[in-house]
């Protein structure tokens, strides 16, 4: 079992929060679909789908439901992470990492995977890597678990991890790292 160095983070996990933070309806456009993302009252961000056709490229960014149209609306504080081919991926939650990865097949029009992840993350065409939450860590596997026990954290391991996007199968690598956690 190898063994990573604890990575920094939170600027990452913080990236979708400041991105919806200003208010505005934004629009992600690829392939066959737009994504109209809508800040709530609260926090997280109401998502409208919509089928691209010929011309959408010069329709105004604006969250007004049509007939035909998915409507994905806020539970759970999510935030646009990004959009590969018909796959959404959504993050959620307001409190630090691990944070929730929501996936939406959008040619199904259901919610298709759910589950954690911390940063740092990256998405490519084919799938998401990420580290995930294998275990309760011990002072043996991390020896800076005291120090942030006696800050008033607690302690777990996560294992590297890359999930496909074709067949959301989601492989664990043999890399494993300590993280605190609040």
């Amino acid at each position: 079992m190898k063994w990573a160095p604890q990575a920094a983070g939170l600027l990452l996990a913080a990236l979708p929060i400041l991105a919806s933070a200003a208010g505005a309806v934004v629009c992600h456009d690829g392939g066959r679909y737009r994504v109209v993302a809508r800040p709530t009252d609260a926090t997280g961000t109401d998502f409208l789908v919509q089928r691209r056709g010929p011309g959408d490229d010069r329709r105004a960014c604006s969250y007004m439901p049509r007939p035909g149209d998915l409507e994905i609306r806020n539970e759970n504080a999510e935030y646009f992470l990004a959009l590969r081919g018909s796959k959404l991926l959504l993050d959620s939650g307001t409190a630090p990492e691990p944070r929730g990865l929501i996936i939406w097949d959008l040619d199904k029009r259901a919610k298709v995977y759910a589950g954690t992840y911390s940063s740092p993350y990256r998405i490519d065409r084919t799938g998401i890597s990420f580290w995930m939450p294998s275990g309760e860590a011990t002072e043996t596997q991390c020896p800076q678990a005291a120090r942030w026990q006696a800050q008033g954290l607690g302690v777990a391991l996560e294992t590297q991890a890359r999930l496909t996007l074709a067949d959301l199968k989601l492989v664990p690598s043999q890399v494993v790292r300590c993280s605190p956690r609040q």
